[in-house]
């Protein structure tokens, strides 16, 4: 029944901002036209005998049509919307004449063209009330509706939102299967999966690799034969009803079952498989799945173990000139090597489980090493107590000794005694090194003439040498870092590492230097910047590594410095030639772009069918390669040092805004949301324009690696030497297999055609660079299946 304007209850209140939200989520205006809410919006105009029906959906700023009839413009102002006035209301709302109601009698649609009469409406409500636009009728004569076609009406309106709803959840399912398939190629395993009736549906990416084939046709017969499945023993070819998706089909539950797959032209390769069969709801089998996970590297780290034991093993037998004993926590001998047996005279079967160390110690020496122990801890002490003292605090105890041998003589030997530890850290034993003291002396003779070859190496090194004191002053240099600096030794050793640095790169290198002395890193590598005592600059692979004493503490840095200024001066011709064609490349690209654009916009007029397809893959590849040509161009820029940094103070928060407002309409197109946090009042010292590249380049490969409906979280800042800026994804993650190449040119993790995202492998390389020019550093954190945050550390203000 309609209601009668002048009769109809107050409107319903409507948290506008939430509905906004619904809209947006149901992703309706703007979208594609759709056969079905025209065949919606034919029948209204039918049935009501009018010559205009829409379908509209209300945003914060207009009326927006997903289906009209005998409607040329496709929006209308929400101001004059007489629909977005009637949100609040339910039911069919029907307006004989609009002229005559105080609503709408001067709304420029009653006003003006089209001079609606007429009007009715029944406003849209999806899941949860939500309002979002209504399906309308209107004409320039006024008059009343039928009930036949008021009921008709409500009828069109239900089956409306039906499809509203049921565009959502087609929407939805196809998220969750690509959802599925991204995780499925993501698995470290092989995926397979058949129906009920063994046909092969699902073969990821890595099984693919691992078999070399395409699986999907292969009756389930021949799966063991095709797919190279043998036994565990890599031998024996699996029977076909062996397999375990064959066996999963048959209703078994397979675990842990392991195999090998022997592919043509690749290496063997262990897995562990386990699989089962699926049913539907009503427990009707719908198929069967198994997944393969790879333990070669694991079957061969056994084997590694096994050989290391073997290999121990034969040390401790082949050790004729060092004793190797071992002990148990009461002194006991468990380990008697046939140089123990040479060295003391006893045989293994007289020593194991029969003697104890300290019946091999001369008892007055032993006594007084008892008595000086006593001292330091001042408490008595079991002779065993006091030997194992040191070992048992995780120290060594070395000592001469003079050991009882079976012929009742005595041998000095220098016993090296250390605890033996389980995976708690729980002492099980006690092992014992001792070599005679005279092999001792010849030990120390050839430390000697190995210092006196490692100097003869230093000197006579083709590349600079170095020793570096942990202030950064030279201790020595040989004759080739001289030469390469065209210093004399002397004019070297009076100087240190940060004087002969270019400043540009004194920041960087420092900044590697307090990480090695942290212990952080081991080493590092970096190409910097020397003044050659002429003024010139000497362009050099520096390699750093430093020594430390017995206790870890730092003693000096060493250094492998090699003149690479030619290779740079290569690599400065190779960049100006990636310019030049880059440069080139950019008309003929942009002019391709152009034509592509107006011919897919139909400018042109209509292409032949199949040709629209193709146009767009040719449009989707230009613009690819223009952001190619653009990013050489910024990586020539970089290298070639052609880019100019305008470092000023400014407000990171400000910046961080207008970063993320620029990435949100990218971001809207994944549905992922790029969220801000933090309320700091940060300064530092940037250059804004390329700042704003930086986050642009981390934003959008967040973006794009985020699953939709997730978010992207940009957070900052201060801490005591800089200000940090993260950006944080929930994302797949970054394989631990590749993360070592990220920031390297043309790095991507996935390659060819099959990547799922675009790009140039430009990006973070650029990113990285940018940073660095602004005296920044940048590092990451990725986890496979949980995400990656970028984390971006700036200079303050007045802190460069």
């Amino acid at each position: 029944m309609a209601v009668p304007a002048n009769e109809m209850s107050d409107a319903t209140m409507i948290d506008e901002a939430q509905r906004l939200r619904v809209l947006d989520k149901y992703a309706l205006i703007d979208s594609e036209q759709e056969p079905e809410f025209d065949a919606i919006t034919r029948l209204a105009a039918r049935l009501c005998n009018v010559p205009h029906a829409l379908i509209t959906f209300i945003d914060s700023e207009r009326q927006w049509f997903k289906s009209r009839y005998g409607v040329e413009t496709i929006e209308a102002p929400r101001e004059i919307s007489m629909c977005a006035q009637l949100l609040g209301e339910d039911g069919l709302i029907e307006i004989p004449d609009a002229s005559g109601d105080p609503r709408f009698a001067e709304n420029p649609m009653v006003t003006d063209a089209p001079h609606v009469r007429f009007y009715c409406t029944i406003i849209l409500k999806v899941e949860g009330g939500h309002r979002l636009g209504s399906l309308c009728v209107f004409d320039s004569n006024a008059g009343p509706m039928s009930d036949y076609q008021r009921a008709g009406m409500e009828d069109l309106a239900e089956l409306a939102v039906a499809l509203i709803e049921r565009r959502v959840a087609r929407r939805a399912a196809e998220t969750r299967e690509a959802m599925l398939g991204s995780l499925l190629e993501a698995l470290p395993g092989g995926v397979v999966a058949c129906d009920a009736e063994g046909e092969l549906t699902l073969f990821n990416s890595r099984a693919r690799k691992w078999h070399q084939s395409d699986p999907m046709q292969i009756p389930q017969e021949q799966w063991a034969e095709h797919f190279d499945l043998y036994e565990a023993d890599g031998e024996t070819l699996l029977r076909s009803e062996g397999v375990p998706l064959v066996r999963a089909l048959a209703g078994e539950h397979v675990r842990d079952l392991e195999m090998c797959i022997k592919a043509s032209g690749l290496a063997p390769r262990d897995v562990l498989c386990s699989g089962q069969p699926f049913f539907d709801s009503q427990g009707n089998l719908l198929g069967a799945v198994a997944a393969m996970f790879d333990i070669t590297a694991r079957k061969a780290h056994a084997r590694e173990i096994a050989q290391v034991r073997q290999y121990l093993q034969a040390v401790v037998d082949a050790s004729t000139e060092v004793a190797i004993m071992a002990l148990d926590n009461e002194g006991l001998i468990t380990l008697f090597n046939p140089g123990a047996e040479r060295l003391l005279g006893y045989s293994w079967a007289d020593a194991v489980g029969h003697m104890n160390l300290i019946d091999l110690h001369a008892p007055d020496e032993l006594a007084a090493f008892v008595a000086e122990v006593e001292l330091e801890t001042g408490r008595a002490l079991t002779p065993l107590e006091a030997i194992t003292a040191r070992p048992l605090r995780g120290q060594i105890e070395s000592r001469d000794w003079h050991f009882l041998c079976a012929d009742a003589s005595r041998r000095v030997l220098r016993l090296v005694l250390s605890a033996i530890r389980d995976h708690t850290n729980g002492v099980i034993g006690f092992l014992g090194i001792a070599i005679d003291r005279s092999q001792l002396l010849a030990m120390e003779q050839a430390l000697h003439s190995s210092e006196a070859r490692f100097r003869a190496a230093f000197d006579s090194a083709p590349q600079g040498m170095a020793l570096v004191s942990l202030t950064g002053k030279f201790i020595e240099v040989n004759q080739s870092l001289c030469e390469m600096w065209g210093c004399t030794r002397e004019q070297v050793l009076a100087t240190d590492f940060q004087t002969l640095t270019h400043p540009d790169d004194l920041h960087n290198d420092l900044h590697h230097v307090h990480r090695l002395i942290k212990g952080e890193i081991s080493s590092y590598q970096l190409a910097k910047r020397y003044f050659a005592s002429n003024g010139d600059v000497v362009w050099a692979q520096l390699s750093v590594s430093l020594t430390r004493d017995s206790r870890g503490r730092p003693m000096n840095f060493v250094a492998q410095i090699e003149d690479i200024t030619a290779e740079r001066q290569l690599d400065r011709m190779k960049s100006e030639f990636v310019a030049v064609v880059s440069h080139e490349l950019r008309t003929p690209i942009t002019s391709i772009k152009g034509a592509l654009g107006l011919i897919n916009s139909g400018a042109l007029g209509a292409m032949p069918a199949g040709f629209q397809e193709m146009m767009s893959v040719a449009e989707r590849n230009a613009d690819r390669l223009g952001l190619l040509v653009n990013d050489l161009l910024d990586w020539e820029k970089l290298a070639a040092d052609k880019v100019a940094f305008d470092l000023q103070p400014h407000d990171l928060r400000g910046l961080l805004e207008e970063a993320v407002i620029s990435n949100s309409g990218y971001a809207g197109s994944f549905d992922v949301r790029v969220v801000l946090d933090g309320d700091e009042s940060v300064c530092v010292t940037v250059d804004a324009l390329r700042f704003g590249q930086v986050m642009a380049n981390l934003l959008s490969n967040a973006i794009k690696f985020s699953p939709a409906g997730e978010q992207v979280t940009v957070t900052y800042g201060q801490g005591a030497e800089c200000a940090v800026v993260t950006v944080a994804d929930n994302g797949s993650g970054i394989p631990a297999a590749f993360q070592s190449n990220v920031f390297q040119l043309f790095a991507q993790a996935e390659s060819g055609n099959t990547r799922r995202q675009g790009g140039t492998g430009l990006g973070l390389a650029i990113t990285k660079q940018l940073v660095e020019y602004m005296h920044g550093q940048i590092d990451f954190e990725s986890v496979e299946g949980v995400g990656t945050t970028f984390r971006v550390n700036l200079p303050l203000q007045n802190k460069i």
